[in-house]
C-alpha cells in the first residue's frame, strides 16, 4: 500500500507512516464525519434550540484546536446572524475575566483531539464558574478523554452535547492532521449555513482527486531549499495560514522557520523576513473584495524579486493571477468556500510532510528525545 507516493514498508522504516496515511486518507474519514454530522443531526438541532438565541458561541481549543474556531469565527459571523468569537484555551486560562462575562449566555464549542489536555478541562471548570448560563458542544476525536468522560457526568449532562468524531480520527503521528480537518468539517457542517451534506460530499471528491494530481509538484516545491516559509491568508484563510504554519514547523522540528499573515498586515513589519531563501504561499480568497488585496501583494513581491519562490493556490486557473503569482496551484473547479479550505488544507499538509522528508526527520515523532510532545504535559493549573 502506497501513501502519498511512497510505499509502506519505506514510511514505516522512516517512522513516517502514520502521518502520510492520516493525510492521504482523509477523504475516507471526511465521508463518515459526514455521516455521523447526518445521523446526528436531529440531537444537534434540538440542542442548539434548548440552548437558543442571543447567546455568545466561542470556540476554543490550544494550538490546532485553536485554529479551528480561528477559520470558522470570520465565516460565520460573515451571515451577519449570531455572535461568534474564537478565543484560545491558552488565553482564557491565563486571563478568564478578560473574556467571560457574567451575564451573557455563553455556548462553549470545545474542540480537542485527545480532551486530555490541561487548559481544556481547565477552561470548561473556568466558564461554568464565571458565566451564569452555560452551554458545552464539545467536538473530540477521543471516547476515553477527559471531555468525553465529562460529557455524562451529573454536572455536564443537561447542557452538553459530546460529538465524538469517526474512527480513526484520534492521529497516531504527532501532528494532528485527519482530526484538526474532521473537527473543522463537522462545526462547518452544523453553524454554516451556506453548505449541506451533499456541498461537503462535493468539496471531498475534489480533494481526493487532488491529492494524487498534485503530489509530485508539492512534493517538488518542499525539496526545494528554503528555510523560510511564509503563508497569507485572509479572513477564513487566516486561520487556515496558521495551522500551516503550525504543521510546517511541528514536522520538521524548527529547522525551517515559518509565519503566517494576512495580506495587508504583512507589509506592516513582517515583510522584512523575505529574502533569497524564503518561500511565499498565498491561500487566494473567493471573495473579490478581499481578492483584489491578494493580487496586489503577489504583484509587489514579484516585482520586488527577493523572494525565492512565490505560490498561489486558488480555486480558479484565472490569468490575473499567473501573472501575479511565480506557481499557481488549482484545481480549476467552481468556488466555494468549504472546497477552498479543504482543497488549501490538503496542499498545506502535504507540503509539511514532505518538508519533513526532505529533511529526513522521522515525521510519525519529530523531536525522538521530547521537547515537544504529541499531547501536552501535565501541568499546574492554577486555582482562579
Amino acid at each position: 500500500m502506497n501513501y502519498l507516493g511512497i510505499c509502506e514498508h519505506v514510511l514505516r522504516e522512516t517512522n513516517s507512516y502514520n502521518t502520510a496515511k492520516e493525510i492521504h486518507t482523509q477523504p475516507e474519514i471526511w465521508n463518515n464525519v459526514v455521516n455521523t454530522f447526518e445521523e446526528s443531526k436531529e440531537i444537534i438541532t434540538e440542542f442548539l434550540n434548548k440552548v437558543g438565541k442571543d447567546t455568545q458561541v466561542i470556540f476554543t481549543g490550544a494550538g490546532t484546536s485553536e485554529y479551528v474556531g480561528n477559520i470558522l469565527a470570520p465565516m460565520l459571523n460573515s451571515m451577519q446572524d449570531g455572535d461568534f468569537v474564537s478565543i484560545a484555551t491558552t488565553d482564557i486560562v491565563n486571563n478568564p475575566l478578560h473574556y467571560l462575562k457574567k451575564d451573557k449566555k455563553v455556548l462553549l464549542v470545545s474542540f480537542a483531539r485527545s480532551g486530555n489536555s490541561p487548559e481544556s478541562v481547565a477552561t470548561i471548570k473556568l466558564v461554568n464558574s464565571l458565566v451564569k448560563e452555560v452551554y458545552h458542544l464539545f467536538i473530540t476525536c477521543n471516547p476515553k478523554g477527559e471531555l468525553a468522560l465529562m460529557s455524562v457526568t451529573p454536572e455536564f449532562v443537561n447542557n452538553t452535547l459530546m460529538l465524538l468524531m469517526p474512527e480513526g480520527t484520534n492521529d497516531k503521528g504527532f501532528a494532528m492532521t485527519s482530526s484538526f480537518s474532521s473537527m473543522l468539517m463537522m462545526a462547518t457542517l452544523i453553524f454554516y449555513n451556506k453548505t449541506n451534506p451533499e456541498n461537503m460530499r462535493e468539496a471531498i471528491s475534489l480533494v481526493k482527486k487532488e491529492i494524487d494530481l498534485r503530489l509530485e509538484s508539492i512534493k517538488a516545491l518542499a525539496n526545494e531549499e528554503q528555510d523560510r516559509i511564509i503563508i497569507l491568508g485572509d479572513g477564513a484563510f487566516k486561520g487556515l495560514a496558521e495551522e500551516l504554519t503550525l504543521k510546517v514547523m511541528e514536522l520538521t522540528a524548527g529547522k525551517v522557520v515559518a509565519k503566517s499573515d494576512t495580506t495587508l498586515g504583512f507589509r506592516h513589519g513582517p515583510k522584512s523576513v523575505i529574502n533569497n531563501n524564503t518561500i511565499v504561499f498565498l491561500l487566494l480568497s473567493n471573495e473579490e473584495y478581499s481578492r483584489k488585496y491578494a493580487l496586489d501583494i503577489l504583484s509587489e513581491m514579484k516585482s520586488e524579486n527577493v523572494a525565492n519562490n512565490i505560490v498561489t493556490y486558488s480555486l480558479k486557473d484565472c490569468n490575473d493571477v499567473k501573472e501575479a503569482t511565480k506557481v499557481i496551484i488549482t484545481p480549476n473547479t467552481t468556488i466555494s468556500l468549504e472546497k477552498a479550505i479543504f482543497t488549501y488544507l490538503i496542499y498545506g499538509q502535504m507540503y509539511a510532510f514532505f518538508k519533513s522528508q526532505h529533511f529526513n526527520l522521522t515525521t510519525d515523532n519529530p523531536f525522538p528525545s521530547g521537547e515537544v510532545n504529541r499531547v501536552v504535559k501535565k501541568f499546574q493549573i492554577h486555582e482562579f
